[in-house]
């Protein structure tokens, strides 16, 4: 019995926690005027698909939401290939590079990590602006190329739980650091690598606050500020249409979490691994 009341309450909780999701999809396929109708319609009648038509083809901020999507996706994938270098790199280092004040380091790295980035968005704002990277794309992805300490620790996890017995056998054949990088450690650590990078997509493409602080022109903006700016115009707010371009975001994600949700989870077991 007690499993059943268990069951229903997390069942309860999960279609509460589902429901704007599903309010979200619907209303993009909804006419303006039945968009707070009540009795609430999660199932559009009739199904309207001007919503869609309307984010995808007007010229919305300036600029057209496909530019918003081709600039989500040119940052996403430069900061992936920057994580993937750079957190790889620093991870193996810390964890099979037995150098003068690397547990110090490594300590400094990771206590980085409980800084909010509220705290350094105006020291970094004051740096951009020297080096010119304001309202550039650089400054959404340059950061990327520096290695993140979540990503570090992430990898210094799975590097660490690499036998060094390997390690040695590979010394011994004449095998240098780079070449056990990148022949034998990086191919031992795939699922913490596609745990890594998917987590990178994620949050560089729902990322609003960086582009909100460094962006100022329309035709470099990102999904999310581009969607802002519009939900923002009061006089001609047209709801499904904003609906359809958040559900138009969103598949993206869907698609990853659908295809890598077992490496992300193998990734977050192993991280308890000790070096």
């Amino acid at each position: 019995m007690v499993k059943w009341i268990r069951a229903i309450i997390s069942y309860i909780i999960a279609i509460s926690m589902l429901f704007p999701f599903l309010w979200m999809v619907s209303t993009s396929f909804k006419e303006p005027g039945k968009v707070f109708s009540f009795p609430i319609q999660l199932i559009p009648d009739p199904v309207k698909f001007d919503g869609y038509i309307y984010v995808w083809k007007a010229s919305l901020i300036g600029v057209s939401f496909g530019t918003l999507y081709l600039n989500s996706i040119k940052i996403a994938a430069i900061v992936l290939v920057g994580t993937y270098f750079s957190c790889s790199i620093a991870a193996y280092a810390y964890a099979k590079i037995n150098f003068w004040g690397r547990n110090v380091l490594f300590l400094l790295k990771i206590s980085s990590m409980m800084i909010p980035f509220q705290v350094i968005m105006l020291p970094t704002f004051m740096v951009y602006r020297h080096m010119g990277f304001i309202d550039t794309h650089i400054s959404l992805w340059i950061h990327a190329f520096l290695g993140t300490a979540f990503g570090t620790f992430l990898l210094k996890q799975f590097f660490s739980a690499i036998p060094d017995e390997l390690c040695e056998a590979a010394r011994i054949d004449g095998a240098g650091h780079a070449r056990i990088y990148w022949s034998i450690a990086m191919p031992m650590i795939r699922p913490a690598i596609a745990t890594l990078l998917t987590m990178t997509i994620i949050s560089t493409w729902n990322d609003y606050e960086s582009p909100l602080l460094f962006i100022r022109s329309p035709e470099l903006y990102t999904i999310p500020i581009g969607l802002k700016v519009m939900a923002d115009d009061v006089f001609r707010i047209n709801y499904p249409g904003i609906m359809a371009g958040v559900v138009s975001s969103v598949i993206p994600i869907l698609l990853l979490l659908v295809f890598f949700n077992k490496y992300i989870m193998k990734g977050f077991t192993f991280t308890g691994v000790k070096g």
